[in-house]
């Protein structure tokens, strides 16, 4: 039934199609709008995005423009790297004049890789490159620069520093493999040479702030006070840490301008064993080695210096004042002073009981707390307590201590001078005039070479007087003095003129050039040439029935002949060359490497150009002057030469004029199969063995007994691996005669006789036999035995390019078989408080102390 009045109600399923449709118009009109606000707002965040993006490429940009490519670090002497005193302001660059000298420079590539090299070179005072003394020649070290990008690298050096005193340049280029420059290399950097008698102290030590006080000891600024300055510092201390790699040469021949080492448990894996094996060769030539306190010997042990040392480490041990008794007898005595305080130690000490190794001795006057032993002309000394704590670096006696029983020097006197402008505290050497300044005093190091006979003396002397000056009150009155440098360079300096390089230049200048053919050789080439040419070529034709080819083979046989002529006579129809090298080769005790001076003449008879290779990475190598009155002649100039340490050590580009000769001296350390040895047989002779890899002509021993006496034996040959007995008999030791001159000559003249070409090198023969002097405080009056000896011909390792037609040479061996021991230490004839008050004494000190002369 149909109701009237009532609304309709529309089916289910048709309100919810309506609802979707609402729902589809709504979100067709009013929702796009909101996906268009949001993708508004997305895409302005992108845009910001984007500008932020830009902005930090843009300021990489900027940064990157402010990096420069390279980064590069003033040239400076690497033993000058831990030295951080100052003076204006700037850090000191100091160097031994004279000596070869480690550099070190650090450099970055911060755009790509580099594979460069580097170029040293020592500038005049206008700015020029300085020539070698006495040559025609200027001298550049160069080795490479390989640079991975963003690495900082330390590019070592060496260099040649020459004779002068003062300040000078040193300019290190940087060139790349193409030959362009790199622009960002600093300018030339400013060096200060030391003087002669000064020369490096370093410590390396873990903690080496504990050793700052060296630096203000009597021992190390040997005070001078006056108008004209306050000390004359013997040393220049060197505080490394031990913890980083140390700054010590990996060549020996750079170590000349160091005198001491102290060791305070350094960390061993920073020593590479290129300075490893430098710090041994070191040792042998004179270095003196303090190793502090009980900690550092038992970190030795298996090390490098294990075999050397001399004591092992026993138990622990309290150190207190009775076992201080003899040290106090010894050091606090004095001959023109009061006694000092005795040593009280405010509570025990830590030490280590020292068990003494084979040559090994405790140090007199020590009470056995210091052990020492030598090591070839070196020593090492070890204490069983540490050298820098409190009570002992306090007491009165420790300076006295240090000078005499630690660093082995000779005995000294305090006093104090006035002049007309000021009045100060004044140290001397004890009964030697006029030697405070003498390098023979401050340097234990000694390499015979470059130090036989030499003066080392810094001192005084009055102007002479000038009449007419003094008339007109001019300078050069009566009371004016003026310092005389015997050698700028002190003791170890690189010597063109000294005992050693003159014999060898004598001998070179008597051997040099090209050999001649006798006449001998003449007339007998000439026999066979006639021979061949007339009978023997006429017989062969006639045989074969064709005699006119006779005249035919003439010529031919003529010019055979010629050019056999020519190689047997090693001429070259004009074209010759010619190496001559007299050498001396010095060994220390059983160390199983030598000193080889090399003095090599080079002649050519048209100009040529010459590199001269080494084959050991000790090399060093410099044009030798032929003689002292050189001068460059009128329109000629200086040309420059390169002393190379790339895969092969070279001296590159020394050129030679025609029809001449150039000398060149190199120095090396050679490495040998073993050592000469002397040593006590089973039935207690004494024999000499020979295990050097060479076989060794005109043997002589000498030995000097410590009051001067000579003993000597004759042995002439002795090959190698070959043993013999040694019977020392009494020679003269009158000065101007020679040990076993007479048999050398002898042995010259069967060696002439039997045709042996024998070069004549008696002068370095002579030199080699003299024995140090009463000059000498450190070694003049100690006992040595020594050989001498000649090697006929050049040892291998060196050679010019091109290669020469002719070569000669020979060798004096110089080897030091055994030492007698040092004399014993003396305390100083006073102290400061003998001559100054007591207040201003300890006064001075802490000025020091606190003052930044040191610093």
């Amino acid at each position: 039934m149909t109701r009237y009045g009532s609304a309709r109600r529309p089916p289910q399923n048709a309100r919810w199609w309506l609802l979707v449709l609402l729902a589809a118009c709504l979100g067709a009109s009013g929702c796009s709008g909101c996906r268009q606000d949001a993708a508004q707002n997305a895409a302005g965040k992108n845009n910001a995005s984007k500008d932020e993006d830009a902005k930090e490429k843009d300021d990489e940009d900027e940064e990157k423009k402010k990096i420069p490519d390279f980064e590069i670090t003033p040239l400076t002497p690497l033993l000058s790297e831990s030295i951080v005193e100052t003076e204006g302001g700037q850090s000191l660059a100091l160097a031994k004049p004279g000596h070869w000298t480690a550099t070190s420079q650090r450099m970055k590539a911060n755009a790509d890789d580099l594979e460069a090299r580097t170029i040293l070179e020592v500038l005049d005072s206008k700015g020029e490159p300085q020539p070698l003394p006495h040559t025609p020649y200027d001298l550049v070290s160069s080795r490479p620069a390989v640079l991975a990008k963003g690495q900082e690298k330390r590019i070592e050096a060496g260099l040649l520093i020459p004779d002068q005193s003062g300040r000078f340049q040193v300019e290190a280029r940087l060139e790349r493999a193409s030959g362009s420059a790199v622009r960002e290399a600093p300018p030339p950097a400013s060096w200060r040479a030391m003087p002669s008698y000064q020369y490096f102290l370093v410590v390396l030590a873990a903690e080496p702030a504990q050793y700052t006080f060296l630096k203000v000891t009597n021992s190390v600024r040997a005070p001078w006070e006056s108008s004209s300055g306050r000390y004359a510092l013997h040393y220049r201390v060197v505080l490394a840490d031990g913890d980083q790699p140390p700054p010590l040469p990996s060549n020996p021949l750079e170590w000349t301008s160091v005198a001491q080492l102290w060791w305070d448990e350094p960390n061993l894996i920073r020593i590479s064993p290129e300075q490893q094996q430098a710090l041994v060769d070191w040792l042998h030539w004179g270095g003196r080695l303090v190793i502090n306190g009980p900690d550092s010997l038992d970190a030795l042990r298996g090390s490098f210096l294990d075999s050397y040392l001399p004591a092992y480490p026993g138990k622990a041990r309290e150190i207190g004042s009775a076992d201080l008794s003899e040290l106090n007898d010894t050091w606090t005595a004095r001959e023109r002073g009061r006694v000092v305080s005795p040593l009280a130690p405010t509570k025990p000490w830590s030490g280590i009981e020292l068990e003494l190794r084979d040559g090994a001795q405790r140090v007199p006057g020590t009470g056995g707390l210091l052990v020492e032993r030598g090591v070839g002309l070196g020593s090492i000394v070890v204490s069983a307590m540490q050298l820098a704590q409190r009570d002992l670096v306090n007491w009165p006696g420790y300076d006295s201590f240090l000078n005499g029983a630690v660093m082995r020097r000779p005995p000294r006197v305090f006093r104090v001078e006035q002049d007309q402008f000021f009045t100060g505290l004044e140290v001397d050497w004890f009964n030697v005039a006029d030697h405070r300044l003498d390098a023979y005093f401050t340097t234990p190091l000694r390499w015979f070479a470059r130090d036989a006979g030499a003066k080392a003396n810094a001192r005084d002397e009055p102007v002479p007087v000038d009449p007419q000056a003094v008339n007109w009150g001019m300078a050069g009155g009566t009371g004016e003095t003026r310092t005389v440098v015997d050698r700028a360079g002190g003791m170890g300096a690189w010597s063109e003129f000294g005992d050693v390089a003159s014999a060898a230049r004598a001998a070179l200048r008597e051997a040099a050039g090209v050999r001649v053919p006798g006449a001998g050789f003449v007339v007998g080439c000439l026999a066979i040439y006639l021979v061949v040419l007339v009978p023997f070529n006429w017989m062969v034709f006639h045989a074969l029935r064709r005699i006119e080819w006779a005249w035919i083979a003439a010529p031919i046989i003529a010019l055979l002949g010629a050019a056999a002529v020519v190689h047997q006579a090693q001429l070259d129809i004009g074209f010759v060359s010619s190496q001559t090298e007299i050498a001396l080769l010095e060994l220390q005790g059983d160390h199983p490497r030598g000193h080889l001076s090399r003095f090599a003449g080079l002649y050519t008879s048209l100009s040529s150009t010459f590199d001269v290779e080494y084959d050991q990475p000790t090399a060093v190598a410099a044009p030798f002057p032929r003689d002292e009155e050189f001068s460059l002649g009128f329109g000629d100039s200086y040309s420059t030469v390169a002393f190379e340490k790339y895969a092969e050590t070279k001296l590159r580009g020394l050129a030679v004029s025609s029809a001449s000769t150039q000398f060149v001296h190199s120095e090396e350390i050679h490495p040998l199969e073993g050592a000469v040895r002397l040593t006590t047989a089973t039935n207690r002779m004494r024999q000499l063995e020979n295990r050097t890899g060479y076989h060794l002509s005109d043997v002589a021993l000498v030995r000097r007994e410590a009051d001067g006496t000579l003993l000597g034996c004759w042995i002439g040959d002795l090959r190698d691996g070959n043993v013999t007995i040694v019977s020392f008999r009494p020679i003269s030791s009158d000065p101007k005669s020679v040990p076993f001159a007479e048999e050398r000559q002898a042995a010259a003249e069967k060696a002439a006789k039997s045709g042996e070409a024998r070069l004549n090198v008696e002068d370095l023969v002579k030199v080699a036999l003299q024995f140090p002097d009463d000059g000498d405080p450190l070694y003049g009056g100690r006992a040595e035995t020594r050989l001498v000896a000649r090697i006929d011909g050049a040892l291998p390792g060196a050679g010019p390019e091109p290669a020469v037609s002719q070569s000669t040479g020979a060798t004096v061996v110089l080897a030091h078989l055994d030492y007698g021991p040092l004399a014993p230490p003396t305390p100083d004839a006073n102290s400061p408080s003998d001559v100054m008050p007591a207040g201003e004494v300890r006064d001075a000190f802490e000025e020091d102390q606190g003052s930044d002369l040191f610093e």
